[in-house]
């Protein structure tokens, strides 16, 4: 951690106005700063899934009934905490007294999926219009 606080420094640019280039310089200092500090970790009171384990495949029967109904909503008569209980062991998320690992996982989970490649190669326009044509 001090490697990248040395490497990078902390100081000030005097008349900015007339210097953009230490601005750019300074903004993409801060941007690499970001991108190599290692994700936060969360310690879970109780065990939960790997992540790995959440986003294997699921069984093709599965898959199959998944296409065929839809999932609850938002909208269903239930508490927030009841919705949460639901979307999570759909998903094979433990949920305790305390809803907040099991929402950390939840929201990892969600973006482990949107910044999968796989599934972003199945949001990419061709894919859809292939997918809509085979629904047709």
């Amino acid at each position: 951690s001090s490697g990248i606080n040395a490497e990078y420094g902390v100081s000030s640019v005097e008349s900015a106005e007339k210097n953009p280039r230490a601005i750019d310089t300074w903004i993409n200092n801060i941007s690499e700063l970001h991108r190599q500090k290692p994700p936060p970790s969360v310690h879970y009171a109780k065990n939960m899934p790997d992540i790995d384990v959440l986003m294997e495949e699921w069984p093709s029967e599965i898959e199959e009934l998944l296409s065929k109904i839809n999932l609850p909503s938002a909208d269903l008569d239930c508490d927030l905490k009841d919705y949460v209980d639901i979307i999570c062991n759909i998903l094979d998320i433990p949920t305790q007294q305390n809803r907040i690992h099991s929402l950390h996982l939840l929201f990892t989970l969600y973006s482990e999926f949107k910044n999968s490649q796989h599934f972003q190669k199945l949001n990419q326009p061709e894919n859809n219009e292939n997918i809509e044509n085979q629904n047709g």
